[in-house]
Parts: C-alpha cells; structure tokens; sequence
C-alpha cells in the first residue's frame, strides 16, 4: 500500500515549519514528498531473505558499563563551590519571566 500525503497533512506540515507557499509550491512540494513516500514504499517491498547484513565499519557491540552505586559528595560539599546559595540550594539568576 502506498502512502500519500494530505492536503491537510502538507498544511500541518507548512504550519509546523512556519513556511509560507503559494498554492503552486504547496502542490508541487505535496507531489515530491509522495514520491519519496512512494520509493519508501518500494524499498519495502524488496524480498531480502537470505541475504546477509551489509559489513559495518564499526561492531555492533553494547558498551555501556555495569550501573554500581558509589558514594556522592554531601550536599555541604556540593554547594561549597557554589557561587551564591541560598538555604541549602544554588540560586542562580531568573531567565524566564
């Protein structure tokens, strides 16, 4: 099945980019994401069984270490290095009104 794209997709689309586009260029930008879509669409439809995996330039190897728990500094430490602090937190400048 080959998806589209809507007219209320490609206007959702405009709206969420902030582009603006005369109904030419909508037309002809809605025309070439279904083309895309469509060679999407074909690429699924290839029959890949028995073919191997294409070699990788790097392992695919899970690096991430065991998650052991360690003793952290106290608070008293923490905010130490804290240039203003204010009841036992960092305070630090507004930045939103």
């Amino acid at each position: 099945m080959t998806e589209t794209i809507s007219d209320a997709e490609i206007q959702h689309l405009k709206k969420l980019a902030r582009l603006e586009m005369s109904d030419a260029e909508t037309e002809r930008a809605k025309t070439e994401i279904n083309k895309i879509l469509g060679s999407f669409d074909q690429l699924q439809k290839l029959n890949l069984e028995g073919l191997p995996e294409m070699p990788r330039p790097v392992a695919l190897v899970n690096v991430l270490r065991e998650d052991v728990a360690e003793v952290a500094m106290s608070q008293a430490e923490a905010l130490a290095v804290g240039v203003e602090v204010n009841d036992g937190f960092f305070q630090v400048p507004r930045t939103v009104e």
